[in-house]
């Protein structure tokens, strides 16, 4: 019986997350062992210190360890392939054009431009390229053609989305992985792969907007006609809420990270207007206090509603609001906010879900599955892209 497995790693500002897949030759990926800890050495998706990044790394990986032990097994993650978050992160609209061979556009023709396509990369030295999306072919000045074979023409174009990401982001990551034994292959879009994991093609082609929100930034990926038309991250997410709250109620940030999930909405509502949250000391002896759930909401609804607005002005920029047939889906930790759903309805005006992985298997048992869709995503595109590897190329050894 055949096996290929596979590791990811997402080092975010808030979670460090390393997840094994596996699955026998033909049949559906399958999560097997997944660990979630608190991040050190990052802040707003930029690692600030290699120890502490190196020490959540060894954090992840011996917590697979420790859950293989207990599970009767044994386990030696050797390598992993790396999701990446943060507003260093772009995407770029160029194309490849080559002249057609004879009148018509034959195999040949599409093999060479779309090679020519996924040799571009953006920003020269200073950017790594996590991924070339494909869009439409022109076929002289005739654009939008999904399929050119045998149309007559002298000149075939690909237009692609390049997705780059800082070069000095991805080396220091590889740096903390380094010092943490593993090492890192594809660095890989957390939003694009939190897409992958969670759309049906017809979301896709109708148009559909994914945001993963993170706790130090927010990824966006807009599909339409059935591919990627725009993607990025901006650089607020969850934690600045839970830093609003901080200074708003004076509290320390593990206090404020506690008051925006268990009792923050993103909606305002006048029900809360007599209601009051009970805060528990943070030093021993002292009385605990209260604060009002209203004003709690209140800051909570401001940041989000930034975070909103900010996201439609990238779609406005390109004229994306109108093409949102299928609605929005949300994934990531920020997506567990109460309500936040209901307020992207109210501020876009369209349907909203929350993003379950759909086709890897083993996270049902999670509290929150959308929480793990980058991840999953990763999963699934190493597994797409080199299902023919042998299993001792992403793990040394694993005996169950």
């Amino acid at each position: 019986m055949s096996y290929n497995i596979y590791a990811a790693l997402e080092l975010g500002t808030t979670r460090t997350v390393l997840a094994v897949a596996e699955c026998e030759t033909g049949k559906k990926l399958t999560v097997t062992s997944l660990a979630s800890i608190p991040s050190v050495g990052v802040r707003k998706s930029q690692i600030t210190d290699i120890e502490q990044a190196k020490q959540s790394i060894r954090g992840v990986i011996g917590e697979i360890e420790r859950k293989a032990k207990k599970e009767g097994g044994s386990i030696d993650i050797a390598n992993a392939f790396l999701v990446v978050n943060g507003q260093h992160v772009s995407a770029d609209q160029l194309s490849s054009t080559i002249a057609v061979n004879n009148k018509t556009v034959s195999d040949e023709d599409i093999e060479n431009v779309v090679a020519n396509a996924h040799q571009l990369t953006p920003g020269g030295g200073e950017r790594v390229g996590l991924d070339i999306i494909e869009q439409d072919f022109c076929v002289d000045q005739r654009g939008g053609i999904l399929s050119p074979k045998n149309i007559a023409g002298h000149v075939l174009k690909l237009n692609v989305l390049s997705i780059s990401a800082d070069k000095n982001r991805i080396e220091d990551a590889r740096t903390a992985a380094d010092a943490a034994h593993l090492e890192l292959r594809d660095p890989l879009f957390a939003c694009t792969c939190a897409a992958e994991a969670v759309l049906q093609d017809h979301e896709k082609k109708n148009g559909v907007l994914v945001l993963d929100l993170g706790g130090g930034s927010t990824g966006y990926a807009v599909y339409s006609d059935g591919y990627l038309v725009a993607t990025g991250a901006i650089g607020v997410g969850g934690d600045h809420i839970t830093n609003d709250l901080a200074q708003a109620f004076q509290l320390s940030n593990a206090r404020a990270e506690m008051l925006k999930r268990e009792h923050a909405s993103a909606v305002v509502s006048s029900l809360d207007e007599d209601d009051r949250i009970t805060i528990d000391p943070s030093t021993p002896g002292m009385d605990s206090r209260s604060v009002p759930c209203r004003a709690v909401n209140i800051v909570t609804n401001a940041r989000v509603k930034e975070i909103i607005a900010m996201i439609r002005e990238k779609l406005e920029e390109q004229d994306l609001i109108n093409r949102l047939h299928s609605g929005i889906v949300i994934t990531g930790g920020g997506a567990k906010l109460k309500e936040i759903d209901l307020l992207l309805q109210r501020e876009i005006g369209t349907t909203v879900r929350i993003g379950k992985p759909l086709y890897i298997d083993g996270l049902d048992q999670e509290e929150f599955p959308a929480e793990f869709a980058a991840i999953a995503g990763a999963l699934l595109y190493a597994h797409k892209n080199y299902e023919e590897r042998s299993l001792f190329d992403t793990l040394k050894g694993i005996f169950r």
